[in-house]
């Protein structure tokens, strides 16, 4: 809790997560928290993502643009609990302000790379919409 009210200011439960990969709609881990979901919304974030060869993409720092949605989740502990176990070592939850699609700017959890330097194996999506490359890759 500490950290989120040190990053945007709130005393405020963050019940957001900006997905954009495998938990996006229509995606194949969205039915991991499907059940959880009571709002979603298209957005997009500032940062670059990048596909890797196992099927999924990863987040990082950067000047792109990155296409996905926000979640509106419920049962915190536990969905972020499964997610966290989910992503493994491999992702750390940070904190990122989103832009949803009317325009307005929001605080939501994001999944990024904890290793930026997993990248050199992975394909860079100049556009930042996984769905787009993982439908064409089919």
């Amino acid at each position: 809790m500490f950290e989120v009210e040190k990053t945007t200011g709130s005393h405020d439960v963050l019940d957001r997560l900006f997905v954009y990969g495998t938990m996006r709609q229509g995606q194949t881990a969205r039915s991991l928290i499907a059940n959880q979901i009571s709002r979603c919304v298209k957005a997009h974030t500032t940062g670059q993502i990048y596909a890797f060869p196992m099927g999924y993409p990863g987040f990082i720092e950067g000047d792109g643009k990155v296409i996905g949605e926000v979640l509106w989740l419920t049962e915190l502990a536990a969905t972020f609990g499964l997610l966290d176990a989910y992503e493994g070592q491999d992702f750390v939850r940070v904190i990122r302000k989103v832009t949803i699609e009317t325009g307005e700017e929001l605080w939501a959890w994001v999944y990024a790379l904890a290793d930026a330097g997993a990248i050199r194996v992975g394909t860079p999506l100049a556009d930042g919409d996984w769905v787009r490359y993982w439908t064409e890759q089919a």
